[in-house]
């Protein structure tokens, strides 16, 4: 057997072959046109389209033999893309020494003649051939052999063609970051296969978000990226890896024989996982919570494929509240369990779509004055409860909100329900409102509550908006020119979540608020240790030598509170004095929170 050489650039070469190998049938078909027309051309009973792989050659399209694939160093067509631009042409292979011993001549199908005009890919590498063979010796014209070739780049154009509308669908099937199928390829992929024995993973980086804050989005983006190849590792052959969106990956695993197959797949998922990832030189761990769905015998079609779906997502969902980074099986979640993000995410849809009913509702916090002991103000929060009366966590919807971006809706909601409950006035305090970082970043925020108020009816000074540094990163003189005009209205800002971040005291200089709020985490500490209190005392006083008022919120002990006083905060609000309370139960939790905070701040000196 004679050692066929190889091309230069063989490995971009096979490259190219792997993609047209995967041609669907259609592009067999469009094929088989070209292998008749050079049939007939020729004169030839035998004509065909070849591939010469790595090991072998095979057909695309063939006419007048049965074949399979065949050894590459056996294959003519192997020799023929040696000289990309021409035409091989070989009158008698018995006389060729090359051919002479070759069992495709010695014996069946006793072939004499070949002539192969090789076909290029769209980036110009000669990946095959079209080619022409007769069990008889003969000869071609040239006018033959440059019509031959003209059908060959003919055949190269249509595999270019074919190879450029695959790859548009493979783009509209595959996320762009990771290389992963995405939503719709990944719903593409449900359809194409018997969702029986199906079992599906479905993927949460648990504490992504700190990554993307400590290292921008190219860190994240690195570490998702790290994410889908550490995915790919762990899975089987043959099962599909899917990032959706976000930080979200689902595993489709076809063929699982029960719960403990899938529950180890996981396993592996975690320990892979878990190994060291190293982001501009820190380790960042890489954590997950998993939620498992495993088809059962006899379900099919597409209802239950999304059923499995939803199983899977709210499995994750009772995972993370299970304490993150583990694993959770669709059969362990107890049907009172808060539903997943399919969930979330259809009911989002329907909420904020023309005439929908927002599924929220606010509640209210009393904020003490712990000098005076009364109600400064009080904190309008958002709760959702849904029809079965599971309330829904916060902190697991408000990143589905943002994600979808609806932020700015659910802003003018409770902007619009705040005024709508403060308008007749007969509250004597004002009642603050969160408003998200990407509202209050951009321009014309201030109109949007000047529209409410002017369509409720409310004073201004009822209203405060709550937000936080992230408003002042992204177009900082927009928000300026927001607080400028909420000023104007009479409507006071206040800063949220102050000494928990970077650059507060910048923030505080640059710009006019009328308090502070001292972020949890400063005021979870000050009654726990000495530096605790250090802190948040230095924290105040970068406040006060800016004649900034401060306000402690998440005050959950009468330590704390006493702590607070002693270092002149100037209020307070949180479990201690009062729980969140309906509207109409406002005054009175007011109330019995100053009534709290006098008995436990008198007490010490009593004792």
């Amino acid at each position: 057997m004679t050692v066929v050489p190889q091309p230069a650039g063989e490995a971009a070469r096979l490259f190219d072959v792997a993609e047209l190998a995967e041609f669907d049938r259609a592009t067999e078909d469009l094929l088989g046109a070209f292998v008749r027309v050079a049939s007939d051309l020729v004169g030839a009973p035998i004509c065909g389209v070849s591939l010469v792989g790595e090991h072998e050659q095979f057909f695309k399209a063939l006419k007048g033999l049965q074949a399979g694939p065949t050894p590459r160093d056996d294959a003519f067509c192997a020799h023929a893309i040696l000289n990309p631009t021409e035409v091989m042409v070989v009158p008698d292979l018995q006389a060729d020494p090359r051919f002479q011993a070759n069992a495709l001549v010695t014996g069946d199908p006793n072939l004499r003649f070949y002539a192969g005009a090789p076909l290029l890919s769209s980036r110009g590498n000669a990946v095959g051939t079209l080619c022409v063979l007769d069990r008889h010796p003969r000869t071609l014209s040239p006018a033959i052999v440059d019509r031959l070739q003209d059908l060959a780049r003919g055949a190269s154009a249509a595999l270019s063609l074919r190879w450029a509308i695959q790859e548009v669908q493979r783009t509209a099937r595959t996320d762009p970051l990771t290389g992963l199928l995405n939503r719709a390829g990944m719903t593409e992929a449900l359809a194409r296969r018997d969702v029986r024995h199906l079992g599906v993973l479905m993927i949460d980086l648990d504490g992504f978000k700190p990554i993307n804050d400590t290292y921008g989005h190219a860190g994240g983006d690195r570490a998702l990226v790290e994410v889908a190849r550490r995915l790919q590792e762990a899975v089987r052959d043959g099962d599909a890896v899917a990032r959706p969106g976000g930080d979200e990956f689902v595993v489709l695993a076809w063929g699982l024989p029960g719960v403990d197959a899938g529950m180890a797949l996981a396993e592996r998922i975690h320990a892979g996982l878990a190994d060291t990832f190293v982001l501009n030189g820190s380790s960042v761990p890489l954590r997950a919570s998993i939620g498992f769905a495993l088809a059962r015998p006899g379900e099919a079609g597409d209802s239950n494929a999304t059923a499995l779906m939803e199983q899977a997502d709210a499995a994750l969902y009772a995972a993370k509240r299970a304490g993150r980074s583990t694993t959770r099986a669709a059969g362990a979640v107890p049907e009172e369990e808060v539903p997943g993000r399919i969930f979330l995410e259809d009911r989002l849809r329907e909420a904020f779509a023309p005439g929908g009913k927002v599924p929220f509702h606010l509640v209210f916090q009393p904020i003490v004055d712990l000098s005076r002991l009364e109600v400064r103000s009080a904190e309008a929060l958002l709760r959702w409860r849904t029809e079965t009366g599971v309330l829904l966590p916060l902190a697991e919807v408000l990143p589905v909100i943002e994600g979808m971006g609806f932020s700015g809706a659910l802003d003018r909601w409770v902007i619009d329900e705040a005024c709508r409950l403060i308008g007749p006035g007969w509250l004597p305090y004002p009642i603050s409102v969160n408003a998200s970082a990407s509202t209050f970043g951009m321009p014309g925020f201030d109109d949007q509550v000047a529209a409410a108020l002017q369509r409720r009816g409310t004073a201004g000074e009822l209203l405060m908006i709550e937000m936080t540094e992230r408003s002042l990163t992204g177009n900082p003189e927009a928000a300026r020119g927001n607080m400028q005009g909420l000023a104007r209205l009479g409507v006071r800002v206040a800063l949220d979540d102050f000494g928990g971040g970077h650059g507060t005291l910048a923030r505080l200089r640059g710009f006019p608020f009328a308090s502070v709020k001292i972020d949890q985490g400063l005021v979870a500490d000050c009654a726990r240790e000495p530096k605790g209190e250090a802190l948040l005392e230095a924290v105040v006083g970068m406040a006060r030598a800016l004649s900034t008022p401060v306000v402690a919120e998440g005050v959950d002990e009468a330590a704390q509170l006493r702590v607070l006083a002693r270092l002149g905060v100037g209020a307070a609000q949180g479990f201690l004095l009062s729980r969140p309370v309906a509207w109409e139960d406002l005054q009175a939790a007011g109330a019995a929170a100053c009534a709290r905070a006098r008995a436990l701040l008198d007490a010490p000196a009593r004792s």
